[in-house]
């Protein structure tokens, strides 16, 4: 598990697929500029050549293995997450808020990190 970009540059509440569309690897691979791979995105994101996303109602047994597999490979991406979160407890913020002041958090980089994606900052 590797986590190759974070954004913490808006609110917790921001939908996901606003900030892909305006991060700086939604943009390049709007662009075309990385063509080599795909991203996983759940359904709150439209469907790109390069963001693949899971049938809505699948109505063949190719279109529901699809799914399946998508399922697998985002639950290994939520965990991910999950882990990243549990080592750096500074960045769950479940209950809608920080478990931690923000100057306490900011002691550190990923704190930084955190007082910005929870919108404190």
């Amino acid at each position: 598990m590797l986590l190759t970009n974070v954004v913490a540059r808006w609110p917790g509440s921001t939908h996901d697929s606003f900030i892909l569309r305006h991060s700086s690897v939604g943009r390049r691979l709007e662009a075309g500029a990385i063509r080599d791979g795909w991203l996983l995105g759940d359904s709150g994101y439209p469907l790109k050549q390069w963001l693949l996303t899971p049938f809505l109602n699948p109505h063949s047994a190719e279109e529901r293995h699809y799914n399946m597999c998508h399922s697998r490979a985002r639950a290994i991406v939520e965990r991910t997450i999950g882990l990243f979160k549990g080592r750096w407890r500074c960045l769950d913020c479940t209950g809608g808020r920080l478990l931690y002041t923000p100057e306490k958090v900011c002691q550190n980089r990923a704190g930084m990190c955190c007082a910005t994606q929870c919108g404190t900052a």
